[in-house]
């Protein structure tokens, strides 16, 4: 146990930034802090921090460690709170989670509502952005994902369903321009793209029965899902986007989705979360959830 109070302490002077914050903290005096950080530098056999009068800052060596203390008492934390039947009874705390901004609203606000009327006390703090985040360096609990093929990866991902993309235009948009019929009569339109693609600056399109990447020179090329929706909306062009993004706009009459042109390969949605042996009750019961309620409300 003094190894973790050590962790613990090393990782107090880190997040608080010098001695005599950590100090306050825990309930010591700075000497004291100190000392410990220089006794636990010399079972290292490292320093920890390059220390001035005016600032303190970690070692490589330090950064390693640090990273790994955090690691280290975040496992114990969860494992302590994965078997107290107190935490199972009454499930509460703070989920993590990150997501494709497109996904926010409605899918994983709608999904966290319903999940809140079982478990009040649970609560959400949700990232959404085009760019995966470090789930360990980043202290996220629970990402959701779209791809239509996973990377390798140290992650551990469950599947939660497909939905499929689709090109859409505004009613504005086909009455100026006219209706396209196939793909070749797409370079006779403005088309937009998502400038954040992992996929790069082309569409995976399916051709004959197969896989292939459309591109031109898009008219217009956009950093997120919401930015596409509105200019499409606006009357700026075609764009392929993943149906469960559209749902709102296409219900409401302000996008279109035009059939017949092209189709694209099923696009899965995951669930990806660090590799850790014991992961917080409320993930685990959240996960479950999302795994029941995602399929159907994955498609239209």
């Amino acid at each position: 146990m003094d190894k973790l109070r050590d962790m613990a302490l090393v990782a107090e002077v880190v997040e608080k930034g010098n001695f005599a914050q950590a100090a306050k903290a825990v309930g010591l005096t700075p000497a004291m802090v100190g000392r410990r950080i220089a006794a636990i530098e010399e079972t290292l056999g490292f320093m920890l921090f390059n220390r001035s009068t005016r600032r303190m800052e970690l070692t490589p060596g330090g950064q390693t460690y640090y990273e790994g203390c955090t690691r280290i008492l975040a496992e114990v934390s969860e494992l302590e709170e994965s078997v107290t039947s107190s935490h199972q009874t009454n499930p509460k705390g703070l989920i993590r989670l990150t997501a494709p901004d497109g996904l926010g609203s409605p899918f994983i606000v709608d999904a966290i509502k319903q999940f809140r009327t079982s478990y009040p006390d649970v609560r959400f703090d949700i990232d959404l952005s085009s760019t995966p985040k470090d789930l360990i360096k980043d202290k996220i609990d629970l990402s959701i994902r779209l791809a239509f093929e996973l990377e390798d990866s140290s992650l551990v991902a469950t599947k939660l369903g497909s939905t499929s993309f689709g090109l859409y235009a505004s009613p504005d948009y086909l009455h100026t321009r006219g209706r396209p019929q196939s793909l070749s009569d797409l370079k006779q339109h403005d088309c937009l793209n998502m400038g954040a693609s992992k996929y790069g600056d082309y569409w995976n399109v399916i051709d004959e029965g197969r896989v292939v990447s459309f591109r031109q020179p898009w008219a217009l090329v956009l950093p997120n899902t919401e930015c596409m929706i509105h200019a499409v909306c606006e009357g700026m062009g075609i764009a392929m986007i993943p149906e469960l993004f559209t749902k709102t706009q296409a219900d409401a009459g302000k996008m279109m989705r035009l059939e017949g042109i092209t189709e694209f390969p099923d696009l899965s949605v995951y669930a990806i979360y660090p590799t850790r042996k014991h992961l917080p009750y409320r993930v685990n019961l959240f996960l479950d959830f999302l795994k029941s309620w995602a399929p159907e409300h994955l498609s239209h």
